[in-house]
């Protein structure tokens, strides 16, 4: 059985401290990184404060798009990219070295989450290791070997914002 995603919808909104390079096409002067603030905006020059909290990227772009359009630049080109999303993590769980959230990214996978982890405890059993995650409002849990993973032997498991990986100590 292969876990099926997660309803990624609230995974692809912004959120407070998310941080977001902004690239205006021959504009050095505004592009950069920016971070959505406690009260859910960015500052950005000649647009001002822009409620960020709750949009998607697309809808960033085009609120920043029809203010500095017109007004300050003539066909304006922006582009923008997650540099560190604060909503999105995965939680590694049990016998790693640093058991906790570490931070999701693009096309991440069980053998990179439990790297991020610190790796394994000498007492993990590596090969019993839990994927649990929530799909649709149901819990999903699927035991996977990182250990036949990492040899090549097993495929690899994509991972999603919200998922917990716990991995087991091993009976001795």
């Amino acid at each position: 059985m292969v876990l099926g995603p997660r309803n990624q919808s609230l995974a692809e909104r912004l959120d407070v401290e998310d941080l977001l390079e902004i690239r205006v096409y021959g504009e050095p002067e505004l592009s950069g990184n920016y971070r959505v603030g406690n009260g859910g905006t960015i500052d950005f020059p000649l647009a001002g404060s822009v409620v960020a909290e709750g949009l998607t990227i697309a809808q960033l772009q085009a609120e920043l798009l029809k203010r500095l359009g017109g007004a300050y630049l003539k066909d304006p080109q922006i582009t923008i990219m997650y540099k560190e999303r604060n909503n999105a993590k995965v939680s590694v769980l049990g016998q790693v070295q640093r058991p906790g959230p570490v931070p999701y990214f693009a096309n991440m996978t069980i053998v990179d989450a439990i790297a991020a982890a610190g790796g394994f405890t000498g007492i993990a059993s590596k090969n019993s290791v839990t994927l649990r995650r929530e799909a649709n409002g149901h819990v999903e849990l699927k035991t996977y070997p990182v250990a036949d993973i990492s040899e090549g032997r097993s495929t690899n498991v994509s991972l999603f914002p919200g998922d917990v990986v716990v991995v087991d100590e091993r009976l001795f």
